[in-house]
């Protein structure tokens, strides 16, 4: 063991240090000054050096550890910040509703909700009381899907071609687009991803703007699974592999890290994963790996939890059983907690604050609250 010591100087006077080396002690200066530390210390053996410090220094670099006035080249050690404890997460189921609905989307403050009916039409659905509410409607030719609300409240449907919209304020909306594959709301406009001759990303307003990037065309072949960062403006797709689009441009960021994707906003982590595989990552904006954890069965869907800071993967051991949806700390991979997800999932809805959900599963509507303790 070595012991170093710092010594501060006041004015220009010479200061001799005893350094403890092993069991020897080293006199770094004159020997002559500093006898009385010698003889304080008689279990230890004395060396006396042959040459100053100076010229030491000058005829053979510094060993390790060995300090010389002046010429201290040792870094610090650094202390491991302590890391926080991780939030405690639980569901609570709030109601159940026995309603055969073709799918589901909860509203981003998790006020309402919306109900594709097996008729074809669609109900909006209250979830704090667990039952319809009100505006049946038809929105479009083929059987209502709700898909997810925007920020103005506008919950979107898809019908071959056209990308449709309804909502209290601006009533029914809706836009042709040709060589339509999948579509996902984005703020208080829409992305499309279409193949009309070439395959291209678009990013649309409802006032008709339109702004598009072209992809590689296996990005319209294969239906990848479409995730949005709202914040920066980057549209994800992933397809095996991933890619980023900007306004103005694509690159692929990670090569066969699996056809699921979602975004945390609190780190900004992309979690990807293969469907029905077990394995989960999360890369950072240049698809750097973050860090890897296998989960207790395949992963069938990832979704965040709102903005908290973790990103909820539908876990199923056997897809014929109940299951769990498992809250993943984006930055860290560690669980805060789960909820049951009963067999026969279809379809579920997280609000934006990461509060309420909704799930579908058989021919029953349940309602669930998430809890997140600190």
């Amino acid at each position: 063991m070595r012991l170093f010591v710092t010594i501060l100087l006041a004015g220009c006077a010479q200061v001799y240090l005893p350094v403890i080396e092993g069991d020897r002690l080293e006199i770094i200066g004159d020997p002559e000054d500093s006898a009385e530390a010698v003889e304080s210390a008689p279990s230890l053996s004395v060396k006396t050096p042959e040459a100053s410090p100076e010229e030491a220094a000058e005829e053979e670099p510094p060993t390790p550890g060995v300090f010389f006035p002046g010429k201290i080249d040792v870094s610090p050690p650094v202390e491991e910040p302590e890391l926080e404890a991780l939030p405690g997460l639980s569901m609570e189921q709030t109601g159940v509703s026995y309603y055969s609905i073709n799918g589901l989307a909860i509203s981003r403050d998790g006020t309402t909700g919306m109900l594709g009916m097996s008729g074809g039409n669609s109900c909006e659905y209250d979830p704090d009381i667990a039952a319809i509410s009100g505006a049946d409607f038809s929105m479009q030719v083929c059987p209502d899907i709700p898909e997810e609300y925007d920020n103005f409240g506008r919950v979107m449907f898809l019908c071959g071609d056209v990308v449709g919209f309804w909502s209290e304020t601006w009533g029914s909306e809706n836009y042709v687009v040709p060589g339509l594959v999948d579509a996902q709301v984005s703020d208080d406009g829409f992305v499309t991803l279409e193949n009309n001759g070439s395959c291209m990303v678009s990013r649309r307003g409802h006032d008709g703007s339109v702004s598009s990037v072209v992809l590689p065309d296996e990005l319209c072949e294969t239906s990848p699974h479409i995730e949005i960062n709202e914040i920066d403006d980057i549209v994800y797709f992933a397809n095996g592999d991933l890619y980023a689009v900007t306004d103005t441009d694509y690159r692929m960021l990670a090569f066969g890290v699996g056809n699921l994707v979602a975004y945390d906003t609190a780190h900004s982590a992309l979690l990807v994963a293969w469907e029905a595989e077990p394995m989960l990552a999360a890369l950072d904006h240049s698809g750097a790996l973050r860090w890897r954890a296998e989960a207790d069965g395949g992963i069938y869907d990832l979704a965040p939890v709102g903005d908290q800071g973790a990103v909820f993967a539908l876990v199923y051991d056997d897809i014929s059983l109940p299951g769990s949806f498992v809250a993943y700390d984006a930055d860290r991979g560690e669980i805060w907690g789960e909820g049951v997800a009963w067999d026969g999932l279809v379809d579920f809805s997280v609000d934006a604050s990461g509060s309420k959900m909704l799930v579908q599963a058989g021919g029953s509507v349940y309602t669930y609250e998430i809890v997140v303790e600190e």
